[in-house]
């Protein structure tokens, strides 16, 4: 008895130090690739919901899988990384032509406020008030600004460095994806071999279910952008707006990144305003608040819920709470992590109880 507890013992911290060995690696590991999490999540994205296209390229291609992955790392690097550090650039022009022109303000008069200010319900009266005072003293009503002026421009520096960051993660997650290209069936080889041992055979197509739905929420994004950028095209059409396709593509563009679109159509709102066509600036208002600004929340789920063959609930939580709790690779996230647990519910639900 003495010689197998000491036996089970030592087995015992064998085990100890086994596990202690394992979690320390592990950790180790972790730690190293921390900062390409993001880059990473977002290759796999990039490369599940552009497989189907890579391969019908690399087929063209005479199954060249390197020049295929070339030619689509190029064409995402075009679409996805030029467009936000152009936007980068703009920020920072835009914050120096600021500066410059509240230098330039202080030595302006300005005309009497229009008549329709005024009527502007709430906040009519006081931007009338503070309109005429800047026309006796403007240094001094710039004075009065220049805090939330400030603020301002530090918000947009913040959006700026948040957007050049973005710009690089998006450009090592070009390459990630690249790589995947050509090893994509080895790496989901590994990974089905890992789902087999970890949960069965049987669960080997949570896989799929999980690549459905990533495919899934990146045509609903790309759906529900030109939909609202129709949307709004029209809507500037209709108040005569200059250039409404150009900004009708200027707003996909911005909603495809997860940017608001009142950054299009609410200058436009301001400008109708100042030539006086207020029953105009109301109807674009109107128009740009509750019709393009909230036809996503329900436009969105159902083209999801259409490609990943998964309910229409399921995908309207996953969509607006997984935003909510990881921003913008939340909408990815959360529908597919929402996606394989009801995948695997549904299974649990189908097992034949153990006999007794």
């Amino acid at each position: 008895m003495d010689k197998a507890g000491s036996f089970l013992k030592d087995r015992f911290i064998e085990r100890v130090i086994l596990l202690a060995l394992l979690a320390f690696l592990a950790f180790a590991c972790l730690n190293i690739v921390r900062p390409f999490i993001g880059p990473l999540l977002w290759g796999i994205i990039i490369t599940v919901s552009t497989w189907p296209l890579y391969r019908w390229l690399a087929q063209r291609l005479g199954e060249r899988r390197k020049v295929a992955a070339t030619i689509m790392s190029v064409g995402l690097v075009v679409i996805l990384v030029v467009p936000i550090s152009m936007l980068v650039s703009s920020l920072a022009e835009g914050i120096t032509a600021l500066a410059g022109l509240l230098r330039d303000l202080t030595t302006v008069h300005l005309p009497p406020p229009p008549d329709w200010l005024r009527e502007l319900p709430v906040i009519g009266p006081p931007l009338d008030e503070r309109w005429r005072e800047a026309m006796v003293d403007l240094p001094a009503a710039l004075e009065r600004l220049r805090p939330y002026i400030g603020t301002a421009a530090s918000l947009a520096l913040s959006w700026g460095a948040d957007l050049g960051v973005a710009a690089i993660q998006f450009m090592i997650a070009v390459i990630i994806a690249a790589i995947l290209y050509v090893t994509g069936e080895s790496a989901t080889d590994v990974l089905r071999r890992f789902v087999a041992r970890i949960g069965g055979t049987d669960h080997i197509g949570l896989i799929d279910v999980a690549a459905q739905t990533i495919r899934g929420v990146a045509a609903g994004i790309i759906f529900t952008a030109f939909i609202q950028a129709v949307l709004l095209a029209l809507g500037l059409f209709v108040v005569g707006a200059p250039g409404p396709i150009v900004l009708g593509f200027l707003t996909f563009f911005l909603l495809v990144l997860q940017l608001p679109n009142w950054l299009v159509w609410l200058p436009i709102v301001v400008w109708l305003g100042y030539k006086a066509e207020t029953g105009l600036a109301i109807f674009l208002f109107v128009w740009g608040f509750f019709v393009v600004s909230t036809i996503d929340n329900f436009i969105r789920p159902y083209l999801i819920s259409q490609g990943a063959k998964l309910p229409l609930l399921l995908i309207f939580v996953g969509v607006i709470g997984g935003l909510l709790a990881y921003g913008f690779i939340g909408l990815f996230i959360g529908t597919t992590l929402l996606g394989v647990g009801y995948t695997l519910f549904l299974s649990w639900l189908d097992e034949e109880p153990a006999p007794p």
